[in-house]
């Protein structure tokens, strides 16, 4: 579960980072103003990419394995406790963060949604058909 959820981890990084950064630049984000001649789209990625890595790492990574904790007993409702909970922890931050909280939730289906790919893509290869073919005799 770790490793998945470290993986998991890495492409919500990168790809919420390239979303954040595409749908707003920082100077949006943070002073309210666009100036077209301060900050480049670069400079955006790699200041983006802190907040977001931060966010990710020291918040949306233990949360989430928390919730895998939580769901693990539900197994036919484990998806249904699961989203409403990464829902959850994605809108907290709107205490801290305001209105940038609506990326936090961004962020936060986005990494539901990639660990569940990698879950689904996972339990396919193992029980793929490979696994329910007879074994030839």
């Amino acid at each position: 579960m770790l490793k998945r959820k470290l993986v998991t981890a890495i492409f919500t990084f990168i790809i919420s980072t390239l979303i954040i950064t595409s749908l707003s630049p920082v100077e949006v984000l943070l002073n309210g103003s666009h100036n077209n001649e301060t900050g480049t789209f670069f400079q955006d990625i790699i200041l983006i990419s802190v907040y977001v890595g931060v966010g990710i790492f020291l918040f949306g990574l233990p949360v989430s394995i928390l919730i895998e904790l939580i769901t693990q007993k539900p197994k036919e409702a484990r998806f249904a406790l699961s989203f409403p909970l990464h829902i959850l922890f994605g809108i907290i931050p709107v205490f801290v963060l305001g209105f940038l909280a609506i990326f936090s939730l961004l962020v936060s289906m986005v990494f539901l949604l990639i660990d569940e790919l990698i879950r689904y893509h996972k339990r396919k290869k193992i029980y793929g058909k490979n696994m329910l073919k007879p074994k030839s005799q």
